[in-house]
């Protein structure tokens, strides 16, 4: 009897101290926080360079070719933008940047 009573106080007590739920994960901080800013960018990074690589490589392609390179640089500078605005380590910002580059390259010979 005093077990059945010993166990129903324990019931009883574990969901008023919140052991009912797991305490939520505190937001990364320090080289927690670097690795998930790193994560986040190869994720980006992924999608953003198809796209980014995709249209400036569209750019490069047709580099000897002006009149077909001229209609696809903004194309090409909207997506490395918008891939821009999402990067968050140094590493991403340079492969932007060796992309953007080229595509800058292209334009000046293309005036």
């Amino acid at each position: 009897m005093k077990r059945g009573i010993l166990a129903v106080a324990i019931a009883l007590m574990v969901p008023a101290c919140g052991g009912g739920k797991p305490a939520p994960s505190p937001s990364p901080s320090g080289l927690g926080a670097e690795l998930k800013a790193m994560e986040m960018d190869m994720n980006t990074m992924a999608a953003a360079n198809a796209a980014a690589n995709a249209a400036a490589s569209d750019v490069i392609r047709a580099s000897g070719d002006c009149d077909a390179a001229r209609p696809l640089l903004p194309t090409a500078n909207a997506r490395l933008d918008e891939a821009q605005r999402k990067v968050q380590t140094a590493t991403g910002q340079q492969t932007l940047d060796a992309l953007r580059k080229k595509v800058r390259d292209v334009a000046e010979n293309c005036p």
